[in-house]
């Protein structure tokens, strides 16, 4: 007995090319020119969308202070700290007064504020030491980053956070001013605003005025102690 064979289409007339045309089916090219628009508009809109949106996530990221150490110590303004590795990078430099800039080189917040403390090292440079303290994620190159700052200051590696916890440092950037006899006048941030055009909280700036005018004793300011930026990735952030 022979098969039999149900075809569920039409079938081919004599001369075609034999392939059955399926009821429903489209094809892209079949739409017309103004739904295709509207579909390229719809995808640009909502790249748009996506892109804006993780735009706004970081700039509100970090327009919060960053969250402090559970186990955090800070030692107070006027304490001497002694960190081995700050004293051997510095040699004779550190003998008259020193400014620690703390940077991540891979955080927003430290590029953002690169024009910034390139001013204050070359204005204050003659009578204070720079000494940049980097701050980086295990298995990277900081030193090789921190090259592309060109930035006018020599800088050490702080891998295991040692030199931050010293100085009571959690995130970055991070500014800590040492008088000649390795005593605390400051430690916090370099600005409210986050470019550092502020002139009125230049924190940094005004502690080192402050210093080399012989008026380094007092109180910082608190908005300069609310820390902004990056958690240091020895916090274990």
């Amino acid at each position: 007995m022979g098969s039999t064979f149900i075809s569920l289409g039409r079938s081919a007339p004599s001369g075609s090319s034999g392939v059955t045309e399926v009821p429903g089916s489209y094809s892209p090219a079949a739409l017309s020119l103004p739904v295709r628009r509207r579909l390229a508009l719809s995808s640009t809109v909502a790249m748009l969308g996506f892109v804006g949106g993780m735009f706004w996530y970081q700039d509100w990221r970090y327009d919060l202070p960053t969250p402090r150490p559970a186990n955090l110590e800070q030692p107070p303004i006027g304490a001497r700290i002694v960190s081995p590795a700050v004293m051997a990078a510095l040699g004779e430099g550190a003998r008259r007064p020193v400014f620690l800039h703390f940077m991540n080189p891979a955080c927003p917040c430290t590029k953002f504020n690169r024009d910034h403390i390139a001013a204050l090292s070359r204005r204050f440079g003659t009578d204070v030491t720079f000494l940049a303290v980097l701050e980086a994620e295990p298995d990277t190159e900081p030193a090789a980053a921190f090259a592309s700052f060109g930035l006018p200051m020599r800088a050490i590696e702080d891998a295991d956070g040692a030199v931050a916890r010293a100085y009571g440092i959690y995130s970055t950037p991070q500014a800590v001013l040492v008088d000649a006899r390795g005593r605390l006048r400051f430690r916090g941030n370099y600005n409210t605003s986050r470019y550092c055009t502020d002139e009125r909280t230049e924190f940094a700036r005004i502690a080192l005025e402050r210093l080399l005018a012989g008026r380094s004793r007092g109180s910082v300011p608190a908005a300069a102690t609310r820390a902004y930026g990056c958690a240091l990735p020895a916090n274990g952030a």
